[in-house]
């Protein structure tokens, strides 16, 4: 049995997507001396009972509420537990995510339209938004259709406003604008105009400043929450000036300082400006008020941190292309706001905890550095990949792919391990591998099967080949310039008998025109390990493919113009999903359309075919 399982997972995970790409170029830099604290805080989430029972009636939870999801067929429903495993709020929602600090959460009903819920489980914003993001104290919900808009909303799901089309992300109190009338500027929490500007291009506010600019890509400034020019005040008296789409700087008076020879410029702030020119590549430096470099322009990205401090992408190989999009998989260094002391290129995710310290991540641990570099003595310490920023009093991220929130002290208090509830007791939760930078394999562990023989071959299975796609695209040591951008997800439902295993699978190979999209359902009995295949479900399996290949081919015939043929042939129905009503036929890329097409889909109810399914077979009978 452990051979078949393994051949079949093999067949679903050899694939091949013919792109081109490019590699990481590492630099080896003296180590410097940032202190340690002390030793990491234990990240295990609390134990959780194996089947959740029954919550008799709504109430509040004081502790934090973990998102799980119970098997239901062949969907999922999800709901909120407590720590100690108890269910809070029933499982009936399309999707859950964890509670923020407000006391509110996003969910989404199984037409996966999105709402706010309190901690009840009641809907304080109606499940109608596309998407909804937070930031500032503000969800913003975005509803598309023949009547888009986009609402705001407090912490609390009270409306304060809506705008047509779409509302840009609060920070520091106020939202970009751009209105139809070519107005611009920055509304407040109320929806109304409070900074009309007469420029093109805007930044966020951050601590009471922003970036704006007379022209798209071109010259910008610094202003305050007024409107007034900052030049003066923080940018050193130098402002940015454009020539032949250079640009250079100038005073105050018009007279040029420093001559246009940068291909990207932004103001002076603190005495420097990061500035990046053109080769093979475009190469970042800084440069003082004289124009004189004081970091050479050799490295893929700079950005500058609120609290000052710079955070610095790779140095580039002089005579090897690295696309844009590489900054954001480099490994960084952080560099003080006085451009005097650097740590190491070691860090895999950096961002702004606040306007004092940057919250870093080397890919084993998460911590916080001033702007000297030094350790924030007051914060904490984590195991792990991924960072921990603010949501009020409480920290909020993500530890090694899992949803995670804390307190200041570094206790957890809530860890998302996609737990999953499935029937007789079994249960699913995910574990994620990072085997490189650019690559993330997210699959899942089973617990509880009756067999535990079969359990373990199932996990062993799972995590082997989940990895071992890795292991097939492996970077080539000779050439560590070429290597994959992979995400790998995996999870597992149970139906009755049978369980159903399924692979996602995204590949990008650096330099490439897009990347590559698998996906992968395996169907096996859980009593016995046999593996399920399309011809299983019917008396005559010629006869079955016959009818299914002509259901989908009058399918393409509603839509012609997005296939490279007519019709199907029987033997090209090999690929499917199971539904609760009926089945999806699909197709990989490329097979029977262009790669804009996806993954072609066809769902075919189960009564168009009920003529031919052999209901006295194993495989029908282990889902009904």
């Amino acid at each position: 049995m452990l051979r078949r399982l393994s051949i079949l997972v093999t067949l679903l995970l050899v694939i091949t997507v013919v792109v081109t790409g490019c590699g990481r170029y590492t630099v080896a830099v003296e180590e410097s001396e940032i202190p340690y604290s002390e030793p990491p805080v234990d990240t295990r989430s609390p134990e959780l009972t194996v089947e959740p029972p029954v919550a008799d009636e709504k109430t509040e939870s004081d502790g934090e509420l973990i998102p799980f999801a119970q098997n239901l067929g062949f969907d999922l429903v999800y709901g909120y537990m407590d720590e100690a495993g108890n269910v809070v709020i029933q499982p009936q929602h399309g999707s859950a995510e964890s509670f923020l600090a407000c006391g509110l959460a996003v969910v989404g009903d199984t037409n996966g339209k999105l709402g706010l819920i309190d901690r009840t489980g009641e809907f304080v914003v109606s499940p109608e938004a596309d998407f909804i993001t937070y930031g500032d104290g503000v969800f913003i919900a975005q509803i598309y259709g023949e009547g888009t808009v986009a609402r705001a909303y407090d912490e609390k799901g009270e409306f304060l406003f809506e705008k047509p089309d779409y509302i840009y992300p609060f920070s520091d109190g106020l939202s970009r604008v751009y209105r139809e009338d070519g107005s611009a500027g920055y509304i407040d929490k109320s929806g109304n105009m409070v900074l009309e500007l007469p420029y093109k291009e805007f930044s966020i506010f951050l601590d009471g400043v922003a970036r704006v600019s007379n022209k798209y890509g071109g010259p910008t400034i610094l202003i305050d929450k007024q409107g007034n020019d900052l030049t003066d005040k923080l940018s050193s008296g130098l402002r940015m000036v454009e020539e032949n789409s250079l640009f250079g700087y100038e005073d105050m008076d018009g007279n040029r300082v420093i001559e246009p020879r940068f291909r990207i410029a932004e103001p002076f702030r603190n005495g420097f400006a990061i500035v990046a020119v053109d080769g093979v590549n475009t190469s970042y430096g800084i440069i003082d008020t004289q124009g004189n470099y004081v970091l050479e322009p050799e490295y893929c990205v700079i950005r500058r941190a609120r609290n000052g401090s710079f955070i610095v992408g790779e140095k580039l190989k002089e005579d090897v292309y690295m696309p844009p999009m590489y900054e954001e998989y480099c490994k960084k260094a952080l560099f003080s706001s006085d451009l005097k002391r650097n740590t190491e290129w070691i860090f895999v995710e950096m961002d702004s905890f606040d306007e004092k310290y940057t919250c870093v991540s080397d890919g084993n641990r998460i911590y916080y550095l001033d702007a000297q570099l030094d350790r924030a003595t007051h914060l904490p310490e984590f195991s792990g990949r991924g960072l921990m920023l603010a949501d009020g009093s409480r920290l909020r991220g993500t530890i090694n792919g899992h949803t995670t929130v804390a307190d200041r002290a570094g206790n957890i208090l809530m860890k998302d391990e996609g737990l999953t509830f499935l029937e007789d007791g079994v249960r699913t939760r995910t574990v994620t591998w990072f085997p490189h930078d650019c690559s993330t394999i997210t699959y899942t562990i089973i617990e509880g099967l009756k067999d535990t023989g079969l359990q373990d071959e199932l996990n062993q299975i799972i995590e082997e080949e989940a990895k071992g796609y890795w292991s097939y695209l492996e970077p080539d040591a000779e050439d560590p310039y070429f290597f994959p951008i992979l995400d790998v997800n995996c999870s597992v439902m149970i139906n009755k008998d049978l369980m159903h295993i399924e692979l996602g699978l995204y590949e990008y190979w650096f330099g490439a025109a897009h990347g590559g999209y698998y996906w992968g359902n395996t169907y096996v009995n859980t009593r016995d390990g046999k593996i399920y295949t399309i011809d299983d479900l019917f008396i005559s399996p010629e006869a079955g493919r016959k009818r299914l290949s002509e259901k989908v081919t009058e399918g393409m015939q509603e839509e012609p113009e997005r296939y490279f043929q007519d019709y199907v042939e029987p033997e090209q129905i090999q690929a499917f999903h199971l539904e609760n009503d009926g089945l999806i036929i699909y197709f990989g890329e490329y097979e029977i359309a262009p790669y804009a097409a996806g993954l072609p889909e066809f769902y075919i109810p189960f009564s168009e075919i009920m003529d031919l399914i052999d209901t006295e077979g194993d495989f029908w009978k282990a889902f009904n």
